[in-house]
């Protein structure tokens, strides 16, 4: 009738009972990367979308960028696109410090000792 009427008048064997701590962590899940989870969640929670830069703000960066000479020390505040969520691009605001190298208006660059950023990603430029 059943598939379970060999066993089913079976006597139970006893033997030692296990913690419920230990039982637990059998049904735990398995994770390879310990730490792998809350650091996804903790860069998702830092994206922001892609900043849109006023005009004014366009011309003074372009200001700053005329008079940079080779060698200038510098700090550049730059938005790092990560993911492209419902057609706008999510990222993060991140800054470089280092030297003066080059600037390409052909390929959109400005390169650094540290960096080379796309002229469109940088939202700020200091002097250090």
């Amino acid at each position: 009738m059943n598939g379970y009427a060999d066993i089913i008048g079976l006597e139970r064997r006893a033997g030692p009972r296990m913690d419920r701590a230990d039982r637990a962590k059998l049904f735990a899940p398995f994770a390879a990367l310990r730490g792998f989870e809350e650091s996804v969640h903790a860069r998702e929670a830092r994206s922001v979308p892609r900043p849109e830069p006023a005009p004014d703000r366009a011309e003074q960066l372009d200001r700053r960028l005329r008079k940079l000479k080779p060698g200038d020390r510098v700090t550049v505040t730059y938005f790092c696109p990560l993911t492209v969520e419902n057609a706008v691009e999510m990222g993060e605001i991140q800054c470089a410090t280092g030297n003066f190298v080059a600037l390409s208006h052909c390929d959109g660059t400005l390169t650094l000792t540290c960096a080379r950023l796309a002229l469109r990603d940088i939202l700020d430029i200091g002097a250090r």
